[in-house]
């Protein structure tokens, strides 16, 4: 019997009322749709500071992503790290989990801060716990 390759992409369309999108997907009704863009990732050095501006969906897709981009601000140095995310449209727990885990390049008693959150990003921080890894500060604390 020869193997079935499955679709690499798969975009399951929103249910009809009263459906789920996984039975959606069983039924066959899906639709192949080429990756998202990678989430923006734009960094700035300023002396001892290094700010993260992130943008985008960061989930399981893009980790090997952000995993290579945040190699390149730990050669930095940081004594201070700034993630702002107000322009997160989404995050997993993996990725906010890479971002808490930065803590461990920063000085003793230094977290990173998590400047102006979008509402995901508040949320997964605050209910995963890995909030108490970072400083969660609201839009305008600088």
């Amino acid at each position: 019997m020869p193997a079935i390759s499955p679709a690499p992409f798969v975009k399951v369309p929103k249910p009809p009322p009263g459906r789920s999108r996984l039975s959606a997907a069983l039924e066959g009704h899906v639709q192949n749709e080429p990756p998202a863009e990678p989430p923006g990732f734009t960094v700035t050095v300023t002396e001892e500071t290094v700010t993260v501006v992130l943008s985008g969906e960061l989930d399981i897709t893009s980790a090997d992503f952000l995993t290579s981009r945040l190699a390149h601000v730990r050669r930095e140095r940081p004594r201070r790290l700034i993630f702002d995310t107000a322009r997160v449209t989404f995050i997993d727990c993996a990725s906010a989990r890479l971002i808490a885990e930065t803590d461990d390049w920063l000085p003793p008693g230094v977290k990173p801060v998590i400047a102006c959150p979008a509402p995901i990003v508040r949320r997964v921080f605050q209910a995963s716990g890995l909030g108490a890894r970072c400083q969660l500060e609201p839009c305008g604390w600088r």
